[in-house]
């Protein structure tokens, strides 16, 4: 589709002139979402290639169902995730006692069977059945890829059944397996025994799950074991039982990955350093200075150049104490300091979840009513994707300000000396936000914007007019002065919170939309309901105590967007700001789907599927960091570290496909590879930061030797 371009000579003054206000502004406004508010990083020149790939046989499996016969290896399934999606299956078979039984060898030759669909035994028939995959379409429904034996037939106590593949490698190895049950399992491979276990071992059991490992600092207990894999085909074997008592359940969760000790090829990381916790904030620069957040309550500040870190500091319910409280409550100094001290220095990420697990034992033992916290079960059920972290931090040059989803705001220099540590006072807590500073007030949001004076912490104000806002609040200079901006693009004004401007439909209670507005000069551009939707408001004329921009410009996507190929509605939601650039407005929804709309036609130019190969489910999302143009390219990430660098314009082509894949050592049934990048990338001349759940990478040529 052809697609008039705007005026290059006028982008380039358009440029000039965002560029000198951001300077003029850079003492008065500040803002840590997306690193500038905008996505727009025109003068770096970072690599437009880079990747990390491990050289383990994880990647390289193929499995299927059917007895395999010479060159079937090219057809079989490719194993994608460490999932073994093709089986055939056998029962049930009735025995005494499942536990107790769990021995007998129901079917005989255990350790050589090689069936083929159809295949009888017993009066039983090895049948066809699949493993669901990883469905990026799927968000807040989806659940564990279970091989459900009683989807084949019908389950009932005392019973056992079979399981089979087989798996195709390239060379020979080992992998890592691990698996959730629902009652006994006996894993062969080769016909050697690798795993047995009589009784349940469920510990993951569904997505939502994975919130409360993380919020209450548990261990990760699956089982694993190793699969000694010979090069050419292998044959596994599962037996499963259900319980003695009544019962339909007879299935398994079985993720393959790499072993941690897996070697890696790279190209353009200069460095990745560990950090304490995962986050979804942004990473932002304060002069040769990268500071970042990690769960579930930590700054971080490192050296740009190196990636070392120069110190962290806590921000949590003790931190926050004032010296009257901790006077009031002895047995904070007497129980609790040794516990953080002793965490500041560990470095073995199960001995700090051990330590936190205590230390949140121990809050809770000595003053439930200051150290517990109410949670809102939204909030709650999602944690393990959002966080008490998910603000991003923000500076206004000499101070990092940061604000937790604990209700804890705080600021500190740049040595990391604090300046002062406020807890806000909340009924209960729920989706966190980042703050942004603007007049002397940093403005920050838990159920309604607080106000707090930026050299002092101290609140100077509250809006509980403004009861829903997702992601950050952003800073900005509308009609000749500093303005507080809401995710639902009400206008707040810093020195007193004084609401100037609420869109219609803002206090709308249902859901709108997760991503904040975009704000260049005195233009807003304002998301709703996802992709499908976009205003865009003229600031220019406003003045006074209420106010009334020009909405400009509403487009919408055409009607084929909202809608499955089946006919079904589908919800194109989007956690990532638009990218407005060239006179197109660049947009990605949560399935991997990128859009672009031209301003001057309001009509959508592009809607293109992307390569990208993300994760969804209830506690992940596919895309969820904003399109970002860093140099002369956008740059599009899915959360499985996979970023697209592509050419701006209607043709939206690509150029470069970038993949970090970082395996961890998961216990818990789900992908190995790290989940990298949920914020979008920043940009530092000719480096490129990226935030993934374990590491804080570089990417940038090699130094000259």
């Amino acid at each position: 589709m052809k697609t008039p371009s705007s005026s290059r000579f006028a982008m380039a003054v358009w440029c000039l002139l965002l560029s000198l206000t951001a300077q003029t502004l850079a003492q008065e406004i500040a803002n840590g979402w997306r690193g500038n508010a905008t996505g727009i990083w025109a003068d770096a020149q970072p690599p437009l290639t880079w990747g990390r790939r491990p050289l383990g046989i994880a990647d390289s499996l193929r499995s299927q169902s059917q007895r395999p016969a010479a060159g079937d290896e090219a057809k079989a399934a490719i194993v994608e995730k460490g999932l073994l999606r093709d089986w055939l299956v056998i029962g049930p078979f009735e025995v005494p006692d499942s536990e107790r039984d769990f021995d007998v060898a129901v079917l005989k030759d255990e350790s050589s069977a090689q069936p083929n669909e159809g295949e009888t035994i017993n009066e039983k028939t090895w049948k066809p059945t699949q493993s669901p995959a990883d469905d990026p379409m799927v968000f807040g429904t989806a659940e564990l890829p279970w091989l459900d034996l009683n989807k084949v037939f019908s389950v009932a106590k005392k019973q056992i059944g079979y399981a089979h593949t087989y798996v195709y490698s390239p060379a020979s190895g080992k992998v890592r397996a691990v698996v959730d049950h629902s009652y006994g399992l006996k894993v062969w491979l080769n016909g050697r025994e690798i795993y047995r276990q009589p009784k349940r071992e469920m510990h993951l059991g569904s997505y939502q799950a994975l919130s409360r490992y993380e919020l209450n600092h548990l261990p990760e207990p699956s089982p694993e074991f190793e699969l000694d894999l010979q090069a050419g085909w292998n044959r596994l074997l599962f037996k499963l039982s259900s319980f003695n008592f009544d019962s339909n359940e007879m299935r398994f969760c079985l993720r393959l990955m790499d072993r941690a000790d897996v070697v890696y090829e790279s190209q353009n990381i200069r460095w990745m350093t560990e950090l304490p916790g995962r986050s979804t904030s942004t990473p932002i620069l304060v002069g040769d200075r990268i500071f970042v957040f990690a769960e579930p309550d930590e700054l971080v500040c490192l050296d740009k150049f190196s990636g070392r870190i120069l110190w962290t500091r806590f921000i949590n319910y003790v931190a926050a104490l004032s010296p009257a409280e901790r006077t009031a409550l002895p047995a904070v100094a007497e129980r609790l300091d040794p516990l953080v001290t002793r965490l500041a220095k560990e470095t073995n990420r199960r001995e700090r979840a051990t330590l936190r697990a205590t230390i949140q034992k121990t809050q809770s033992e000595i003053d439930p009513g200051k150290f517990n916290f109410a949670a809102d079960g939204h909030f709650e059920a999602h944690f393990g994707i959002v966080g008490f972290t998910m603000p991003t931090p923000v500076s206004d040059g000499r101070h990092v300000y940061v604000w937790s989803g604990m209700g804890i705001a705080a600021c500190f220099d740049l040595n990391g000396q604090q300046q002062w540590m406020t807890r806000v006072p909340t009924d209960h807590l729920s989706y966190g936000s980042s703050p942004a500073l603007a007049d002397g007030i940093l403005a920050v949001f838990l159920n309604k914007v607080y106000g707090l004076d930026a050299r002092t912490g101290e609140v100077k104000w509250e809006q509980p007019r403004v009861q829903r806002n997702v992601a950050s609040l952003l800073a900005a200079r509308l009609g000749g002065q500093p303005v507080f901006i809401t995710q639902r693009g009400e206008a707040l004004r810093p020195r007193d919170g004084k609401l100037l401007f609420r869109p219609q439909g803002a206090t709308s209670a249902g859901d709108m939309g997760w991503a904040p507005p975009v704000i260049l000069g005195e233009t807003m551009y304002l998301a709703r309901y996802g992709v499908t939707e976009m205003h865009v408001f003229d600031f220019t004329d406003v003045s006074g105590d209420t106010w009334q921009p020009k909405e400009i410009a509403t487009l919408h996507s055409p009607p084929e967007v909202s809608r499955k190929p089946d006919g079904g509605w589908i919800d194109r939601w989007t956690a990532g700001s638009a990218l407005i650039w060239d006179g197109l407005i660049y947009e990605t929804d949560i399935y991997q789907t990128l859009y672009a709309y031209e301003l001057s036609s309001r009509k959508m130019v592009v809607r293109q599927d992307l390569p990208l190969h993300g994760l969804t489910h209830y506690n992940a999302v596919a895309v969820a960091a904003s399109p970002t143009l860093i140099g002369k390219h956008i740059f599009v990430c899915d959360n499985q570290g996979t970023t697209l660098v592509v050419e701006p314009g209607p043709a939206a082509k690509i150029i470069a496909k970038n993949c970090i894949q970082t395996v961890l050592e998961r216990k818990l049934p789900i992908p190995a590879q790290e989940t990298l990048a949920y914020a979008p990338p920043i940009a530092d001349g000719n480096r490129l930061y990226l935030r993934g759940e374990r590491f804080l990478y570089c990417i940038a040529q090699p130094p000259p030797q």
